[in-house]
């Protein structure tokens, strides 16, 4: 009797080591893939995406991440500015402006035409779906203005400033640019994180 209550010990004695054994190669691979992913990304000055009115260059948005799966994804502003020829020299937020010549990019998206406009060379951005950005021809710019055979709708348009946390529901990749139409007189950037899944 005392032989078979001393094996039974040891197999269970065996058994929970084991299992200790498991969970510790377990749990950090489940913590690994439900973990967020970080990169680093710079937005340069002139990044507008072909968006707003009047446009003097079509320079594609940056992929400044990509997703594989639903969740949030945080931006978050590390440093520098934009300049502008107009004596501008911004941070994220942008600046507000007064021009009845252009339409910058926040305004097309809401189809409107202010001659104040808000939050010039801002920081946006626009989350596209994975099966959009992977058709064939696919470029980060206006798919309004026939400059790409597919690009990105206006109304997808967000603004971002200083950080901004948001819900995707699928895979695909965050762009982001600059708040601005006319930007060959533009210099600088912002150095941003983008955390997501």
């Amino acid at each position: 009797m005392k032989a078979a209550k001393s094996t039974c010990f040891r197999r269970l004695a065996i058994f929970c080591r084991r299992a200790a054994l498991m969970l510790a190669v377990v749990v950090p691979i489940v913590a690994a893939t439900t973990s967020a992913a970080q990169t680093q990304v710079f937005v340069p000055g002139n990044t507008n995406g072909c968006f707003g009115n009047a446009v003097d260059e079509c320079i594609p948005l940056v992929a400044a991440f990509t997703a594989s799966r639903p969740g949030k994804i945080t931006v978050t502003y590390v440093s520098g500015t934009v300049t502008d020829a107009g004596g501008i020299n911004t941070g994220p937020d942008g600046v507000p402006w007064i021009d009845p010549r252009f339409q910058i990019p926040l305004q097309e998206k809401f189809g409107v035409w202010f001659k104040k406009m808000t939050r010039l060379d801002g920081l946006i951005g626009v989350f596209v779906p994975q099966s959009r950005v992977q058709r064939k021809g696919f470029r980060a710019l206006d798919g309004t203005k026939g400059v790409t055979r597919v690009g990105i709708m206006p109304d997808g348009i967000f603004f971002i400033g200083t950080g901004k946390t948001f819900r995707v529901n699928e895979a695909g990749t965050l762009f982001l640019g600059i708040n601005d139409c006319w930007v060959s007189d533009n210099g600088g950037g912002f150095k941003v994180t983008v955390t997501g899944p």
